[in-house]
């Protein structure tokens, strides 16, 4: 038995499970939580290091949003990677750690108490910049948006409407939790299941780190999968409130 990934997406909507399920960017543009647009943001695994990328004023190593050396902001060409933009090494494993450190010293550079003296354009690509490391940081902290997104980079296209999900165990697994979860009265009670279902999800992570390694891209595609319907069940264990 097959399913289709508008048949979950409408199980998930009905038991609660999904807080935003949007189809992933395809190939050629980002569509930002801001509103923007990136083109060209799927662009070769090889120009996703920022070696090589000098400040102009100062010649220092640099972003290609604003020099951490100088602070100068840059007209960055709108072909760059997440971890391009965020200067991260081009691998599915990076840390949230790596994330939220490039992430903290890119918006203390972009704020914009630092560019109020700056000409309206200089300030307008400030805050340009800032929505794009906003993002980016947003889809690399989170392993699912990370692995559809490492998918995409690759050519990947990945729970789109018209294909059909074959994980039936993991989607059985899921709705006999979440039935547990239905059924739960007490905090203690969905801790366990939290944890449980925690314990699947880094099982998911670990897998598909050895998985992109070697590019099976079939069998990623499936632990892919699993992986979104335990990220939504997780959501809806956080949501749990008693009755």
């Amino acid at each position: 038995m097959h399913l289709s990934v508008g048949t979950m997406r409408s199980w998930i909507r009905m038991r609660g499970l999904s807080r935003h399920l949007s189809r992933p960017c395809g190939r050629g543009s980002v569509h930002t939580s801001s509103g923007l647009t990136r083109r060209g943001a799927f662009q070769s695994l090889r120009c996703f290091s920022n070696e090589g990328f000098q400040c102009p004023a100062c010649g220092a190593p640099s972003s290609p949003l604003v020099c951490r050396s100088c602070g100068r902001l840059h007209e960055s060409s709108s072909s760059g990677s997440f971890f391009e933009l965020l200067g991260l090494s081009s691998t599915y494993e990076v840390k949230p750690q790596e994330v939220d450190s490039s992430y903290k010293d890119l918006q203390r550079l972009l704020h914009p108490d630092r560019h109020v003296a700056g000409t309206e354009e200089q300030r307008e690509l400030a805050d340009s910049h800032s929505a794009h490391v906003n993002e980016a940081a947003a889809v690399l902290r989170s392993p699912l948006r990370r692995a559809q997104y490492w998918m995409e980079l690759n050519g990947q296209k990945i729970l789109l409407e018209e294909q059909r999900i074959e994980d039936m165990q993991t989607m059985m697994e899921v709705m006999e939790t979440s039935e547990e979860l239905d059924a739960a009265k007490t905090q203690s009670e969905v801790d366990g299941l939290r944890q449980r279902n925690r314990s699947k999800i880094e099982s998911v992570e670990s897998e598909l780190s050895e998985i992109f390694k070697h590019e099976d891209w079939m069998t990623a595609r499936h632990r892919v999968e699993r992986l979104q319907m335990l990220t939504r069940l997780q959501e809806r264990m956080d949501d749990w409130r008693p009755k």
